[in-house]
């Protein structure tokens, strides 16, 4: 019995914790940037592209256009995805949440 009592306190320290920790994230979440919620995106797309390339590769020697389209598809998906990805991060870069004007270094090539 006691073993089950110290199982459940475990287990209830863990839930406190992780609920704890998602509130914080939650609360960065909406303090700033969404990268989280964009990277969860990015990671399920990803694993999705990476499916469709590997399944089309293993279909490529059957005599039918399926695994070549799985494979041009998987391409494209990524393609797609590193685009929305970087034009997304850019335009929240420096539409949204634009950097404090500050003075330039004129001897530095980057200008900051």
């Amino acid at each position: 019995m006691i073993v089950f009592n110290s199982l459940i306190e475990v287990f209830g320290r863990m839930s406190a914790r992780r609920k704890k920790a998602r509130d914080a994230s939650e609360a960065a979440i909406a303090a700033g940037p969404s990268w989280r919620h964009r990277r969860r995106l990015i990671h399920w797309g990803f694993f999705l592209a990476v499916t469709m390339i590997v399944v089309g590769m293993s279909g490529i020697f059957f005599p039918n256009q399926i695994a070549v389209e799985l494979i041009i598809g998987g391409v494209t998906l990524l393609a797609i995805i590193l685009t929305a990805y970087t034009a997304s991060a850019t335009y929240e870069d420096v539409r949204i949440w634009k950097p404090q004007e500050q003075e330039l270094d004129k001897g530095n090539a980057d200008g900051v």
